[in-house]
């Protein structure tokens, strides 16, 4: 479990997604991931700062779950909807591609030793991977989503989505 400041950063930092997506428009489901991404990148941030393996014990696996969790889910319930409009199909083929490499790096940096010399590395590589991702998803992906579905499917995804997620975060930890 993160410190109490790490908990405090991933909050805040959350907080601030959460504000800007609203700002932007985003409801619902997109909203609700927009914070996700802020909150995990908080905890990422953090670890790239560190050459503790101690730090890296203690958060990598919190950030290997909330990670993979939230990307099953999006693909379990987010992207299928996105399959069935035409104006948003390429989206979901570009983020099967990206959650690929996403999930790839992740398995590469859970084969290392936290003090493995090329851990540093590998673990700034899914940093820019993610940034990318999560750029994406919140400048282009979901603002489309949001305008092409709506707020009432926008907001019926959300409990959908967490309970895909709820279930993911089961087989992941």
């Amino acid at each position: 479990m993160p410190n109490r400041m790490e908990k405090v950063a991933s909050d805040v930092m959350g907080a601030v997604k959460t504000a800007k997506a609203k700002i932007e428009g985003l409801s619902g489901v997109f909203q609700h991931l927009t914070r996700e991404h802020g909150e995990v990148t908080a905890l990422l941030l953090r670890v790239k700062m560190t050459s503790d393996p101690r730090v890296r014990a203690e958060l990598f696996p919190k950030i290997r779950a909330e990670l993979l969790s939230h990307e099953k889910g999006e693909l379990a319930v987010v992207y299928p909807v996105f399959r069935e409009r035409i104006e948003l199909m390429d989206f979901a083929q570009d983020h099967d591609r990206e959650a690929g490499l996403l999930e790839a790096q992740i398995h590469v940096i859970s084969a290392l030793a936290y003090d493995d010399a090329r851990w540093a590395d590998r673990f700034a590589e899914l940093v820019d991977l993610a940034s990318k991702h999560t750029k994406e998803e919140e400048n282009k992906y979901f603002p489309a989503a949001q305008h092409v579905l709506g707020p009432q499917v926008s907001a019926e995804l959300l409990p959908l989505y967490e309970q895909a997620k709820a279930r993911a975060a089961v087989t992941v930890s």
